[in-house]
């Protein structure tokens, strides 16, 4: 299936690692340049390495990938490399928004500080990118934005209360803006994972068996027991949808969240 995105420029944020380095690894296999950020210069130039061959091996070996290491809630540092990206790859037509969630807590655990933190990791940085992309893609009549939120965006998760709370006040950004920029060709949608084999679930993991003195077997067969699938999700099956919404395939679909969480949520919308 011809995605229809080659040539085009991509963004993408926290790509070290994760769905942000999966996602990268498959738009340069389309075809698109790719300019990452994440805040660890080694593993982000790793990384960069890996999509470079990625594309490689797609047959794409003119692909561009800038990388450089920016905190996304460093709103100028985070406008200075979007001007970078359009200056060294060309106008950015699609823009992957990710960060890495707050941190596992309970209500009663979490000061004021964690709140202000997780508003500026996982809203306000968020708001600041698009308010730094999206103008272009819409005067340039063609655009693709994807947050990555979680499954908390539909039901809450046990001990992430902070994720429970702001990630659905992120989606609703999505759905706001897809308003706005859909008469001018630009889609917004979000995609929400549920638990996936990735460095953050490990984190969550190892939560779990310092607070409930479990081993690291038990935790995965409770997650499991209740995921209709009965497995962890991987990062590049996560990555496959961020890409076709990115897509002219997916022209149609905008101001939606889109889970992926092997049937975990119960709801029926």
């Amino acid at each position: 299936m011809d995605l229809g995105i080659k040539g085009r420029t991509a963004l993408v944020c926290a790509a070290s690692r994760g769905f942000g380095k999966a996602v990268a690894m498959q738009l340069a296999s389309e075809g698109v340049h790719v300019a990452m950020c994440a805040r660890g210069a080694a593993d982000l130039e790793k990384a960069a390495a890996q999509v470079r061959r990625a594309a490689q091996a797609a047959g794409h070996p003119d692909i561009q990938v800038l990388a450089r290491s920016v905190d996304v809630t460093a709103e100028e540092a985070m406008a200075d490399f979007v001007t970078a990206v359009e200056r060294d790859l060309g106008p950015v037509g699609m823009a992957l928004v990710n960060a890495g969630g707050p941190p596992a807590g309970r209500f009663f655990e979490l000061e004021g500080e964690a709140w202000d933190a997780a508003y500026r990791l996982n809203l306000a940085s968020a708001a600041a990118l698009c308010r730094r992309v999206l103008p272009g893609m819409m005067e340039r009549g063609w655009g693709r934005i994807v947050q990555i939120t979680s499954v908390s965006v539909r039901q809450p998760v046990e001990n992430l209360v902070l994720s429970s709370v702001i990630r659905p006040a992120a989606h609703a950004l999505v759905r706001c803006l897809a308003d706005e920029a859909a008469p001018r060709g630009v889609t917004v949608n979000s995609v929400a994972p549920g638990f996936h084999a990735t460095s953050a679930v490990e984190r969550l993991i190892d939560r779990k068996i310092r607070d409930e003195g479990c081993t690291r077997e038990d935790v995965l067969a409770g997650w499991t027991k209740e995921i209709p699938m009965r497995r962890l999700g991987k990062p590049e099956e996560l990555a496959a949808l961020v890409v076709f919404l990115m897509s002219e395939a997916a022209g149609y679909i905008t101001g939606q969240c889109l889970t992926a969480d092997g049937g975990w949520v119960r709801g029926t919308f």
